[in-house]
């Protein structure tokens, strides 16, 4: 299942004619996994998420009165898809995120970030870098 082990590395992805983008092995990915795309608060890039993991968040949240948290949670949530038989996904803003089609993805322990190129992923690091 995604994100059931430490979702690790960086490749780039090419979105195919239909707009579809195969999701890296690397994720533990599986055919019927339900996925979130949310958008970054912090950043210029979406985050893929397993949709049982955003579930577990809003109940923990729930559990310890963190209304706020909760709502910015789910406020973040722009889609939910359903991987198929070749670990594909289409979600419809990518297609328009995207630059000549490509993107780039960074794994991130339970998610994978998804930016429009890899120089997008290292700016937001010296970013992240800076406001310390």
């Amino acid at each position: 299942m995604f994100g059931d082990k430490a979702i690790l590395g960086n490749r780039e992805t090419k979105l195919d004619e239909r707009g579809r983008m195969i999701i890296p092995k690397f994720t533990g990915v599986e055919e019927n996994d339900q996925l979130v795309i949310q958008k970054s608060y912090i950043g210029n890039f979406y985050m893929i998420v397993n949709l049982t993991d955003i579930k577990n968040k809003v109940k923990r949240f729930e559990d310890l009165n963190k209304e706020f948290l909760k709502e910015r949670l789910l406020s973040s949530v722009v889609g939910i898809v359903k991987v198929d038989k070749q670990n594909r996904i289409f979600f419809k803003d990518f297609k328009n995120f995207a630059i000549d089609r490509k993107l780039f993805f960074h794994g991130s322990l339970d998610s994978l970030q998804v930016f429009k190129r890899e120089q997008d992923y290292l700016d937001h690091i010296e970013n992240i870098k800076k406001n310390r």
